[in-house]
């Protein structure tokens, strides 16, 4: 193992600090923009959503991101990652509560009336609900004492069966919520569904294990952009012309199939190889901030979440008010930089505490 690979993967912090930007970023516009009449055909509403929340290093890339970090942490024992998977999965429902549902709850309470946009608020699954069962059965996995190449296995195996599955399975709301916890039920009700998404994680670990294994670092990520690289191209120029996700069921990028993972993991991989490089020409001293983004991603996540709620609840659903992209862009921009102090504030008094 190389004398690196004992401490931070600084090229998988990049990558993580860049997924954060383009993630806040994305969720700006993906909330705030929906309340301007015909915005499905707007350039910065297409850049914002799709470009930023699909194809840059977001959901995808923190799931990967997820796996690597799990083989070269000390505390991935089978038992810390069943308290850290059931920690997320109620921090999941806070955040749900703490995001929409005290307002889709008071806005009930006002009108006297229990729609099922409020129960949506309270119970709909997202990125933080899939993290959570995706350790748990990665506690329970490494449990049984199987190895990366087993669990990536058989990650291939759940990806085989959430992409033909998606959609197949529907029902009420709340049974499409539950289940859309495992295989995509509903555009409306259901994202990162388990059978879909957990091969991310499973790849993350294999190539985790690849990582610590090799005593070429440089060598190893020149295999990886030569082999990435050609995949990562070919799939982006292919969107361009058979639309984006267009290897997934319905086009859906939470319904992802295998071969869309691929793809999504080769920009992943292309990203994280060309970070390691520019570490070698970058003094990391002036990249103190990214590193601190990646250490707070949890805080981060959960932080501009909770504002993001608050302004569309209030403006944009309660007073009907409709921001210009250029707008839309700029508070993304300010909210990335709320959210980064804030964490950074609570990080920096919780080392002072110790």
């Amino acid at each position: 193992m190389v004398e690196s690979r004992k401490h931070r993967i600084r090229e998988l912090d990049l990558l993580k600090a860049f997924g954060i930007i383009c993630m806040v970023i994305c969720h700006a516009v993906f909330r705030l923009g929906p309340h301007k009449v015909g915005y499905e055909n707007d350039f910065l509403f297409l850049l914002g959503d799709v470009v930023l929340g699909e194809y840059a290093v977001v959901a995808h890339g923190f799931m990967f991101a997820m796996g690597v970090g799990l083989v070269f942490s000390k505390r991935s024992t089978p038992g810390r990652l069943l308290r850290r998977g059931l920690w997320i999965l109620l921090l999941a429902y806070i955040l749900n509560f703490l995001r929409y549902g005290i307002y889709a709850l008071a806005y009930a309470m006002i009108e006297g009336e229990f729609l099922p946009d409020t129960v949506f608020a309270l119970v709909s699954p997202d990125i933080l609900q899939f993290a959570g069962i995706a350790l748990l059965f990665t506690g329970f996995l490494k449990w049984l004492k199987l190895g990366e190449r087993m669990i990536f296995a058989i990650s291939v195996v759940l990806s085989l069966l959430g992409g033909p599955l998606a959609f197949v399975f529907q029902g009420g709301p709340l049974f499409n919520y539950l289940l859309g916890l495992l295989v995509i039920t509903t555009r409306e009700d259901a994202c990162f569904a388990f059978l879909n998404w957990y091969v991310f994680v499973g790849f993350g670990m294999m190539f985790g294990r690849l990582l610590q294994r090799t005593s070429d670092e440089d060598g190893f990520y020149r295999r990886v952009l030569w082999t990435s690289g050609p995949v990562a191209v070919l799939y982006i120029v292919l969107s361009f012309i058979f639309g984006n996700c267009f290897l997934s069921k319905g086009s859906w990028y939470y319904a992802a199939s295998l071969p869309e993972a691929i793809g999504l993991l080769s920009i992943d991989l292309v990203l994280m190889a060309g970070f390691l490089f520019m570490l070698k020409r970058v003094d990391q001293a002036r990249l103190s901030i990214p590193f601190a983004m990646s250490r707070n991603i949890t805080r981060i996540y959960v932080i501009h979440w909770c504002i993001l709620g608050f302004v569309d609840s209030i403006f944009c659903y309660l007073l009907e008010m409709v921001f210009p992209y250029a707008l839309i862009y700029l508070f993304g921009m300010a909210l990335l930089a709320a959210s980064c102090w804030i964490s950074f504030r609570l990080e920096r008094r919780s080392i002072q505490k110790k």
